[in-house]
């Protein structure tokens, strides 16, 4: 007894601890006007409550005048049964108002924690997105934000009707009351408490379990989606599907223990109702043995009161017991959504922004970088200046740092380790809007957003002409597939632009890019997806047309930066080599050697 005392003890605990997460979470989105309508629900509840206890008041005298009517007559039956209709209906007007209220109000809270959610996820740079996988991310954006939203509604419609109604009634259940009685109401109400404290102590635990094994489902589903290519090529249908199932079972294991556990509660309520109206009617035939006609008549009336009374009693029991069962659920979620909002965002915006002093110029001085929760650099010593209009490429085997650095420029990632200048100044002195309004990006996987052409080239500047938007698709290579199709720009593109081809996807990214016309534009491999021809094109139009840009070019294949003003040769994280085509190829070895596996001597001049 004492062993599962400590264990309840520690249950309810949790479940405070959790749930003062939820409030603080609730509490610092509400606006001025959920505030109103939550006091506007509790006087509402106020005056639903005095209407259903004037119905069980009405009720008492009805009993009475019945028991009179031989005497008065049905006069005072038909005007109590007139006061119980209206005080009914009113009963329901109100009911109606506050459900609507609640509803709304619960929107508008969650609507807002939402809001911030995705606020705080888009200000998130590349080493923060470490914390939190893009499965989970998603998870509690959807599922996690409908919990809170489903017990935060519950709140507002049963967290004031329950103590209101407990607290009228036992002070109404003053006027009749009686020893028996009381007692009998007593033991089923201890019943209820002890059976519920148990249910508690057994779903708790599993709440959480739950959100996390909703995470494990997106993250096979989406796997299974994303790569369904990959899938069906090396024919691993079975081997995903076996994950999935496995993930499933866990899941569907825990959600029948849940269900099953739960499915006592209705049953358990209905006995308890049962069961005390049965014992009040048994413990008043008791008292009432004996009593003259006149006394057990009056003390009947009584007992009516009574037995409605303690219904009511143990129906608020049964609201906040709904709402009791809900909460330790929401509290994990919530808990889960306050972790995303109230993360430290690791690239943060100066308070005392300058001024850029110059155009168009990068430099790296000494730059290091370490992922977080690790010592170990993955690029260190990176040093070079880049001026107005010239093109910097850099190269390396998988693995040795060239996005890293890339992201560096844009502030995706910050260096651990020495400056990064744009401009003229330190990228950490300026903000991360005015450093980004002066660059373009091409992105390594061609990305498109939902929507139409025309809309994902001026993705930077919506008002942009379409003389401007096919301007920037010439310069690509894009203009001509695009108006070979129906609609032209105005064509559909799907999510992720599934429906283009990859050299498609990237030529538009590249036109994306170009379109703002920025001071830098950064190539992260973005030539990879196209022919050599195609290549040669792109590149020689971007700078014919942007001439006064500068250039940062990831690139694979040699053919594509053999132009560039100067290339970075990376090798596990460090420069091996810096300068231009002629010199590398034979003066670096790393360079000759990755030049040498994809063009001859001749071809290269050697």
């Amino acid at each position: 007894m004492v062993i599962s005392g400590s264990f309840a003890v520690k249950i309810c605990t949790k479940i405070y601890k959790r749930g003062d997460v939820m409030f603080k979470l609730l509490f610092k989105n509400m606006k001025a006007k959920n505030w109103v309508s939550v006091i506007a629900i509790f006087l509402l509840t106020i005056c639903e409550v005095y209407f259903m206890m004037q119905i069980v008041t009405y009720i008492s005298l009805l009993t009475k005048a019945v028991q009179d009517s031989r005497q008065n007559g049905v006069a005072e039956i038909w005007w109590y049964g007139l006061y119980m209709v209206i005080c009914a209906i009113l009963m329901a007007a109100v009911e109606v108002i506050i459900r609507f209220v609640a509803s709304a109000t619960a929107s508008s809270t969650v609507t807002g924690i939402r809001q911030k959610m995705y606020e705080r996820v888009n200000k998130f740079a590349i080493a923060d997105f470490a914390s939190f996988s893009t499965e989970s991310l998603i998870t509690r954006t959807t599922n996690d934000m409908q919990n809170v939203h489903l017990a935060w509604l519950t709140f507002l419609k049963t967290a004031f009707l329950a103590p209101v109604v407990m607290v009228w009634s036992v002070i109404l259940l003053l006027q009749y009351a009686n020893a028996s009685l009381t007692i009998v109401t007593a033991v089923w109400l201890v019943i209820l408490v002890v059976t519920v404290i148990i249910l508690l102590m057994m779903l708790t635990p599993k709440f959480a379990k739950v959100q996390k094994l909703t995470d494990a489902l997106n993250v096979a589903s989406r796997e299974n989606l994303t790569g369904v290519r990959v899938v069906r090529a090396f024919n691993a249908e079975e081997y995903q599907e076996g994950k999935f199932e496995k993930v499933n079972a866990a899941f569907t294991k825990v959600q029948i223990f849940a269900g099953r556990t739960l499915s006592v509660f209705t049953p358990l309520v209905m006995m308890v109702m049962s069961g005390l109206s049965l014992s009040i009617l048994w413990a008043s035939a008791y008292v009432l043995n004996g009593m003259d006609m006149e006394a057990a008549s009056q003390a009947f009336s009584a007992t009516n009161a009574f037995v409605m009374l303690a219904s009511q009693i143990i129906m608020s029991f049964v609201l906040m017991v709904t709402l009791i069962v809900i909460w330790p659920r929401a509290a994990v979620s919530a808990k889960r959504i306050d972790e995303v909002i109230t993360h430290e965002v690791s690239v943060l915006d100066t308070e005392n922004p300058v001024e850029f002093k110059e155009k168009g110029t990068i430099e790296f001085k000494n730059v290091g970088f370490a992922y977080p929760g690790t010592d170990k650099e993955a690029i260190s010593d990176i040093s070079f200046k880049v001026k107005q209009g010239e093109t910097i490429a850099f190269i390396g085997a998988t693995g040795s740092g060239k996005t890293t650095i890339i992201n560096m420029i844009p502030r995706m990632a910050d260096c651990t380790r020495g400056e990064v200048l744009v401009d003229g100044v330190n990228v950490k002195d300026v903000l991360q809007s005015d450093l980004r309004d002066r660059i373009g990006y091409a992105p390594q996987r061609g990305f498109l957003f939902k929507g139409i052409i025309k809309d994902n080239i001026a993705f930077k500047n919506p008002d942009m002409t379409l003389q401007d938007i096919r301007w920037a698709a010439e310069i690509a290579d894009a203009d001509g597939f695009v108006m070979k199709k129906r609609n032209g720009y105005d064509s559909e593109v799907a999510q992720g632009g599934s429906n283009f081809s990859g050299g498609q996807k990237q030529r538009l990214c590249i036109a994306r890019a170009v379109a703002a016309k920025p001071e830098i534009l950064i190539f992260d491999d973005s030539f990879s997806a196209l022919d050599y021809k195609t290549d040669k094109t792109v590149r020689g139009r971007i700078a014919e047309e942007l001439p006064d840009t500068t250039r940062v070019i990831i690139a694979q294949r040699v053919g594509t930066i053999m132009d560039a003003d100067q290339i970075v040769v990376l090798d596990h994280g460090k420069m091996v080599g810096i300068g231009k085509h002629y010199d590398l190829v034979r003066n670096c070895p790393v360079y000759q050697e990755i030049a040498l596996s994809q063009l001859s001597k001749e071809e290269l001049g050697l």
